[in-house]
Formats: structure tokens, sequence, C-alpha cells
């Protein structure tokens, strides 16, 4: 075969980047999951050892007491 003849139609175009967009895709997908599963263990490690430290996670968003003061105006 010569070089020539061995040209790619629009259609074979297409359907060659639309299985290698969705080959592309998966495995996108089936990293990041991976990678998030590696990080949401490390962090529950990290979690279980603030535990038994005796550190806590801090919710900001709780309100906090506040001591109340008197101001004097004069």
């Amino acid at each position: 075969m010569q070089p020539s003849e061995m040209v790619m139609n629009p259609k074979q175009v297409f359907f060659s980047v639309l299985i290698f967009g969705v080959a592309g895709l998966l495995l996108f997908m089936y990293l990041q999951v991976w990678i998030e599963e590696q990080h949401t263990g490390r962090l529950e490690k990290r979690r279980g050892q603030r535990a038994t430290s005796g550190w806590g996670p801090v919710n900001y968003l709780q309100p906090v007491a506040r001591l109340k003061t008197q101001v004097s105006h004069a």
C-alpha cells in the first residue's frame, strides 16, 4: 500500500477521536476515585491519631460563648 492510499475518511477520524476520548474519560474517572481513596485513608488515620492524643475536630461554624463585659458610659 502506498502512503497516499492510507488516508482516513472523516467518519473514521470521528470514531477514533470519540473512542480515545471515552477511554481517556474513563481513565481520568478511575484515577480520581483511586486518588481520593488514598487521600481519605490517610486522613482517617490522622484523625484517629488526633482523637487518641486529645485533639478533636473543631467546628468553626458553631457559636462560641463569650464573656459579657459591662461598659460604663460617663
